[in-house]
């Protein structure tokens, strides 16, 4: 029944699945890119069918969808085109064709009506101007539906009027390149215009280079134009521009580096909107974070950059080109002069190169001057990002309760106060009765169900309850906007428990790993090298001390790393003192590559002999015979000849027999052979090892008649056993051959 519930449910989710992918919908609205230019797509799907209509162009599409690939022809005024779109497999891009082999890449948006409402206003040169610059600024940063009222606002002649679409977007483009080359400023122009024709001189920062802007009026329906100049014009001017800058080509991405101040103001704006698509990093890059405590960037960068932002966008919306963008000129950009701060871009040396941020004067007093402005209302849309979404919304609960609870002591407002208290008291009654779950999870398991009480709260609870309430308490007080100095505490002492709570679990699991592979080995019949798996779990104990070390230098601000990278000398003397633990280690690395014994093996080193019973980084512990232990240095075995008994085949026996001097060679002889083909019959007797018998000399005592061969033993007891019955059966052969024996001498030697 169980399995039938399983296969069932399996069915189930892959139905799901498979209905959830047939039912990709191509309704919505998509940016549509191809080589030299993109569109708004407005699609609607009715069925198998798809109509819809793209901008600019005032174009058309209808087609058709095959297996999640919809074929289509698209008309505009540039004529009409055969596409190819394939949907990716989670609905929210695709890929295609046109008739021309050309790609086509699209991506599905959000209906956005504040981008279809860009007000627009050419009643004036100076307003169509900075209305094209805004739109484009917005086009840049990906807002493609302004587009079309950007090229609205351009003058084309007629010999330009003739080009398709992707040769007058890329004329416009080349024009913006002048134009966002050079800074503008409202004085340029005139206040009135005079007649159908008017025109502003435009400088480009640093430089004597100035490029004329010519405007023409249409008719006062359709107001004032920008006259785009011919293209090889726009080129030479272009080329000039960027000779200046030591430029060879355009580069979209180059504010990124932050050469000029507006790079830095249209870095911070752009990549703000894209904050969790990688543009974090960007936006903290623009902030000279130098006065912030580096323990609380984390979570105090990004409140400085919504502050910074909220006052940005409440001053008036930014025209880039306004802002110099001379990367040689070394005076700060001021933006913004209020009495409780300023907000100033400068230059830095950063690794030997220059770049610009908001200076550390703006960030300390962008919080005040956010609050003094925070009822002026904005100049663009609001902006905002998840990681200070709770802590604003939290904010506005507590001022719609209380204004008192907004008032701030010491830095820190009594809301934050109050929930601070909240959180420490549920992170600690969270960690309390956590043991509960916890004692349940580990009887559970073969290995840990055999603890008691005091070994599962000692080995897993304890840490996992420390471990729990730092992360929750940072967790928690990350949320709350606290003061530096107050964070910084709260930060400090949070991850200290989570440092010690790691490490303790970390050794724990050390210990049941180890225990499970011994388990394993056991059910399993295989063979584990013991040694390997000791010394790797002592080092990797030392490296979790070690972790633990660095991490908690890091969170206490200790300077590790410069001691670290200056151990020169300092390393040198270190590695002399400590010359004998290091021999020590490198021997039990010597060890493990060698192999020469494993633990439970009985060795013979120098005069001691036992049985290994473990071997560690710094020494190897042995049983000797007489049941005592004996630590020996891993570098001092590695010197040593070691004699592994374990390892053996087969146990050697020597003995002799001494026999009457009157004993005649016909008789040796007879006894040589009849010895020889007794112990090559023996059972207990290895044939294919050597065996040795024969008079070996005469001597005062008598003839010496000796031995040597070996036994299938591999213990001492077996061995002995025998032992005992060979010789004898030896020197019964000697007695039936009527020999007499004047003396018998014994020697046992272990190889």
């Amino acid at each position: 029944m169980r399995t039938q519930i399983k296969h069932m449910m399996l069915l189930w989710i892959i139905l799901f699945f498979t209905a959830s992918a047939a039912e990709r919908s191509w309704d919505g609205k998509w940016h549509l890119f191809w080589k030299h230019g993109s569109i708004v797509l407005t699609l609607e799907q009715h069925g198998n069918d798809v109509n819809g209509s793209y901008e600019p162009l005032s174009g058309v599409l209808k087609g058709r969808i095959e297996k999640n690939t919809l074929y289509a022809v698209s008309v505009s005024e540039n004529g009409s085109s055969e596409l190819t779109m394939t949907m990716g497999r989670h609905g929210n891009a695709f890929f295609g064709s046109n008739n021309y082999d050309d790609w086509i890449t699209g991506i599905r948006v959000d209906a956005d009506d504040q981008y279809n409402a860009l007000v627009v206003d050419d009643s004036l040169p100076i307003r169509t101007y900075y209305s094209f610059l805004k739109l484009v600024n917005q086009v840049r940063g990906g807002q493609h539906e302004a587009l079309e009222k950007a090229l609205d606002l351009l003058y084309l002649n007629e010999e330009q009027q003739k080009y398709l679409y992707g040769k007058k977007l890329l004329l416009a483009t080349m024009f913006f390149d002048i134009l966002d080359s050079c800074t503008v400023e409202k004085y340029d122009f005139l206040l009135e215009a005079e007649g159908d024709h008017d025109s502003a001189l435009i400088r480009q920062d640093g430089t004597d280079n100035t490029v004329k802007v010519e405007f023409i009026k249409v008719n006062d329906i359709k107001g004032w134009k920008i006259i785009v100049p011919d293209e090889e014009e726009m080129k030479e001017t272009l080329r000039t521009l960027m000779t200046v800058r030591e430029q060879n080509e355009i580069d979209p991405n180059a504010n990124l580096q932050l050469l000029n101040p507006r790079d830095t103001m249209r870095t911070f704006i752009e990549q703000y909107e894209r904050w969790n698509k990688n543009g974090k990093q960007y936006v903290l890059s623009t902030m000279n974070l130098s006065a912030v405590d580096p323990a609380i960037w984390e979570w105090q960068a990004p409140l400085l950059s919504y502050y910074l932002l909220g006052v940005i966008d409440r001053i008036s919306e930014v025209v880039y080109q306004e802002i110099p963008n001379d990367p040689k000129s070394k005076k700060p950009y001021v933006h913004f002069h209020h009495p409780f701060g300023d907000i100033v871009i400068a230059p830095y040396e950063i690794e030997g190169k220059t770049q610009w941020k908001f200076t550390p004067e703006t960030l300390e007093t962008i919080e005040r001057l956010y609050e003094e402005m925070e009822d002026v209302p904005l100049k663009v849309p609001m902006r905002t990002i998840s990681e200070n979404d709770l802590y604003f919304k939290l904010k506005n609960l507590a001022q719609s309760i209380s204004p008192l609870l907004v008032e701030k002591f010491y830095n820190t407002a009594l809301w934050q106060i109050v929930l601070l208290a909240l959180i420490v008291f549920l992170a600690g009654w969270i960690s309390y009765f956590s043991k509960w779950f916890i004692f349940k999870i580990v009887k559970r398991f073969y290995l840990t169900k055999r603890w008691t009480n005091d070994v599962v709260t000692i080995r897993v609870l304890r840490p996992v309850q420390i471990l729990t309430f730092g992360l929750l308490l940072l967790y928690g007080a990350h949320q709350l906007g606290l003061s530096d100095f107050l964070f910084a505490i709260i930060k400090t002492f949070s991850q200290l428990l989570i440092v010690i709570g790691i490490a303790w679990i970390m050794f724990v699991l050390i210990d049941i790993t180890l225990s499970l592979l011994k388990i394993r080995a056991k059910r399993h019949g295989s063979d584990i090298d013991e040694i390997f798996l000791s010394i790797v779990s002592s080092i990797v104990r030392i490296a979790i001390i070690l972790g633990a070390i660095f991490a908690l230098a890091e969170i206490f601000g200790i300077p590790y790393k410069t001691v670290i990278a200056g151990l020169g000398i300092g390393g040198l003397a270190f590695a002399i003192a400590a010359k004998d633990t290091i021999a020590n280690f490198f021997g039990s690395a010597v060890i493990i590559a060698d192999r020469p014994f494993k633990t439970g093996d009985k060795i013979k080193i120098g005069s001691d002999i036992g049985i290994i019973t473990n071997v560690g980084i710094r020494s190897t512990r042995i049983r000797t015979i007489y049941d005592t232990v004996l630590t020996v240095p891993n570098n001092k075995i590695t010197q040593e000849m070691i004699d592994n008994y374990t390892e053996r085949e087969a146990m050697r026996v020597d003995t002799e027999f001494f026999l009457g001097l009157d004993t005649n060679k016909e008789t040796l002889d007879a006894l040589d052979g009849a010895m020889a083909t007794f112990l090559r019959a023996h059972k207990s007797v290895d044939a294919n090892k050597i065996i040795l018998t024969g008079v070996h000399e005469y001597t005062k005592r008598g003839i010496e008649f000796s031995l040597s061969f070996f036994v299938k033993a591999s213990t001492d007891m077996e061995y002995s056993d025998m032992r005992h019955r060979i010789v004898t059966d030896l020197a019964q052969i000697i007695k039936d051959k009527g020999i007499e024996m004047v003396m018998i001498k014994q020697d046992y030697k272990g190889d």
